[in-house]
């Protein structure tokens, strides 16, 4: 029974752990576009304004560059917010528990697997000697 209970938990936490990776991803993806929005619109009147007031003073080439390299300045900043990812500390608690509770149940199916021939045996002496060999097969596949 703690063997279905185990892999009930562990299943769980993968579970946990797969949507608020999906959220973090949903709710990054959302901001990003969130932002591009804005920050279009943004540019697009910041490129009249600052158009409109430079080619007064500079020509309308100077202008133009001094309004590009602007671009790229904010174009640099919003990428760098977008690509920044943090990880969720409740994906990385449940991603623990899933890998402990996978380890569980390691140890008490190797358990199992010793016991196993003890149960199996008509004879006390060749039961305790296919739970030995048992034993040794499941330590060594274990450290593998």
């Amino acid at each position: 029974m703690r063997l279905i209970s185990l892999l009930r938990l562990a299943a769980q936490a993968e579970s946990l752990r797969w949507r608020r990776t999906g959220r973090g991803y949903a709710i990054q993806g959302g901001l990003g576009a969130a932002a591009a929005m804005f920050g279009l619109m943004l540019l697009m009147m910041l490129h009249l304004a600052g158009f409109a007031a430079l080619s007064r003073k500079q020509g309308p080439e100077l202008a133009a560059l001094i309004v590009a390299g602007v671009d790229l300045v904010l174009m640099a900043l919003l990428g760098w917010l977008a690509a920044r990812h943090a990880n969720d500390p409740v994906a990385v608690e449940a991603e623990r528990v899933r890998d402990d509770a996978l380890r569980q149940v390691g140890d008490t199916a190797a358990r199992g697997f010793m016991v196993l021939p003890l149960l199996r045996s008509q004879t006390a002496k060749k039961g305790l000697v296919g739970a030995a060999l048992t034993a040794a097969v499941v330590g060594l596949l274990t450290k593998r």
